[in-house]
This record gives C-alpha cells, sequence and structure tokens, in this order.
C-alpha cells in the first residue's frame, strides 16, 4: 500500500481471497493492483474484489481486472466484483463490461458462490 491513492487491503475466507480496494484505480496506481493480483492468483484463483470504497476508476484500472479475469478463468478460478460505487458502475457499464464479470452487494455472497 505504497501509494496514497489506492489502498488494498487482502484476507483469505474460505479458501477465497478477499481484496478491499479503497480510493482511486487509474493508470498511476494500476501497476500496484497488477502487482498484487500477480502473487495472489497463483496460490488463490478465486478472488473477491470488494469496491465499496473505490470511488474512480480508469480503464487502466478495469484492464488490469479484465487480464486477472481471464487469467483467473484459466486456473479454474474467478474473479468477480462487490459493492461498485455508482461512478465506478458508470464507467464499466459505458465500455459494456458490465456483462463479463459476476457484481454482487455483498462479499459474503461472493465467497459462498465461490466457495
Amino acid at each position: 500500500m505504497s501509494n496514497s491513492d489506492l489502498k488494498i487491503a487482502q484476507n483469505v475466507q474460505n479458501n477465497v481471497c478477499v481484496l478491499t480496494i479503497e480510493g482511486k484505480l487509474d493508470a498511476k496506481t494500476a501497476p500496484e493492483l497488477t502487482s498484487i493480483l500477480s502473487t495472489t492468483i497463483t496460490k488463490y484463483p478465486k478472488i473477491v474484489c470488494n469496491l465499496e470504497k473505490l470511488n474512480y476508476i480508469a480503464s487502466a484500472g478495469i484492464g488490469v481486472f479484465l487480464k486477472f479475469l481471464q487469467e483467473a478463468k484459466s486456473k479454474k478460478g474467478d474473479l468477480v466484483l462487490v459493492g461498485l460505487q455508482k461512478q465506478v458502475k458508470d464507467v464499466f457499464d459505458l465500455l459494456k463490461f458490465t456483462n463479463l464479470f459476476k457484481i454482487y452487494s455483498k462479499t459474503e455472497d461472493a465467497i459462498k458462490e465461490l466457495s
């Protein structure tokens, strides 16, 4: 969590990795998320990204989620999203990516689905 614009907390429940992502996800902060997901996905291909406190996302951030969604599926896992704020969901809708991701309102529901 070196970048003040982005905070990422990580915990594991039922062999599912939950990443709580907070702040801004853009070209400047996307490499940090990429780095964390790269190390996480080898051990935990089932990933829940809680975006309740993510208040901004740029296309670079969505690109990271897309890359790791494909990688998770190739490892018989999945990457799902939780708690998209309106402004974040609007970007997913605009880029027509809402249909590619499973989106949940509660982290518990997402974990149950992946467990």
